[in-house]
C-alpha cells in the first residue's frame, strides 16, 4: 500500500481560494475578517450596531447580554481596525462616546444576510458548542452506562 507524503505543500490558490462559475474568490481578502467574524460576540455586535444609528458603550454592553466590558472594548477596537466601526467622542461632561457601523461595516452586515438565511433553512440542527456539550452531559441521568463525570 502506498502512502501519501505528509509533507505535501498546498499552493495559496488551493488553500485560500473558492472557485465558482469560472471565477476565483479569495476566502479572506481583508486579512483577518473571517477570524474576527468567528470570534464570540462579533456577529451580535454587528447586528446591534446596524440596527441603531449610533450606540454608546453601555448601550452596546446592555444590548448584547452576557458580553463583558473587556470583551466589548476588544471587539470594538478590532472592528475599528478593519474599518467596520467608527468611534466618535464628544466633549460633554462626562465624555460621551458613540459607535456606529461605517459604510463598509453596513455593507458587511448586508452581505451576512444570505449566510444567515441559509443557516436558518439549511442547517437542520444547532451546532453544539463546548458549553452546550457540558450542559447536556450534566443534565443526563446517571446510570451504570452513563456514569456521572
Amino acid at each position: 500500500m502506498t502512502r501519501r507524503p505528509r509533507d505535501r505543500v498546498f499552493s495559496r490558490e488551493i488553500v485560500c481560494m473558492i472557485h465558482v462559475h469560472d471565477r476565483a474568490y479569495c476566502i479572506d481578502p481583508a486579512g483577518g475578517l473571517v477570524s474576527l467574524l468567528g470570534k464570540k460576540w462579533t456577529l451580535p455586535l454587528i447586528g446591534v450596531l446596524g440596527n441603531r444609528p449610533a450606540s454608546r458603550f453601555s448601550e452596546l454592553r446592555d444590548a448584547v447580554r452576557g458580553m463583558g466590558s473587556k470583551a466589548l472594548a476588544e471587539r470594538l477596537k478590532e472592528l475599528q481596525g478593519l474599518g467596520l466601526v467608527s468611534r466618535e467622542a464628544f466633549a460633554d461632561v462626562p465624555v460621551r462616546t458613540e459607535y456606529r457601523l461605517t459604510d463598509r461595516g453596513a455593507s458587511l452586515r448586508l452581505a451576512l444576510v444570505p449566510l444567515l438565511e441559509w443557516a436558518a433553512i439549511d442547517v437542520p440542527q444547532k451546532i453544539e458548542t463546548p458549553s452546550d456539550s457540558r450542559r447536556t452531559r450534566a443534565s443526563r441521568p446517571t446510570s451504570p452506562r452513563n456514569p456521572p463525570e
